[in-house]
Order: structure tokens, then C-alpha cells, then sequence
């Protein structure tokens, strides 16, 4: 294979074709869900969010939540699971300001 040649398919296999780029626009905002928390429910800075921590096996997970959040936490992950010395809750305003 000659370099022209090589530089043929190297340019074919790494550069998209232009539908690509219409089909997905100039931009993708990575920030979109910003106030969304790990049960996809919106936090307002009104809201009380809960930081948990359950026993999941060997490990503890950590989830972050607003009230609906945190009432599904329990239905998924038991109450007995929970450890509550690492329970805190913090409000919305202060939360969505970390993000």
C-alpha cells in the first residue's frame, strides 16, 4: 500500500460522514442534567435532598435523592440497609450550588 493510499483509508475509517454531524447538531450540552438526581427526579432548591448509603452485598452504595428519591431508595433497598450515621441531608440551594 503506498501512502497516498494509506492515507485514503485512514482518512475513510476516522472521519464521520456529514449526515453525522446533522443528525446531532454543532453541539452537545453535557450540563442538560445538571439538577436531576440519581432517580431522575428534578431538585429545586425548595426541596431537601438526601445523600444515603446502603449495604448493597460487600459494598455501600452511595445514592443521592430528592424526597421521591428517597422513599423509592427505601422500597428498592430495604430501610434495614440504610445506614443512617452516614445519612445526611442537605437543602436543594445548597446542593444544586455544589453541581
Amino acid at each position: 500500500m503506498t501512502p497516498k493510499e494509506a492515507e485514503a483509508h485512514d482518512y475513510y475509517y476516522t472521519t464521520p460522514p456529514e449526515e453525522f454531524y446533522q443528525e446531532y447538531g454543532d453541539e452537545i450540552d453535557d450540563t442538560a442534567n445538571w439538577n436531576i438526581d440519581d432517580f431522575g427526579n428534578v431538585v429545586y432548591e425548595s426541596d431537601w435532598v438526601f445523600v444515603m448509603y446502603f449495604k448493597h452485598m460487600d459494598i455501600e452504595k452511595k445514592l443521592v435523592g430528592s424526597q421521591e428519591g428517597f422513599m423509592t431508595a427505601l422500597d428498592e433497598y430495604d430501610p434495614s440497609n440504610l445506614i443512617a450515621e452516614k445519612l445526611e441531608i442537605i437543602s436543594g440551594k445548597e446542593w444544586l450550588n455544589k453541581q
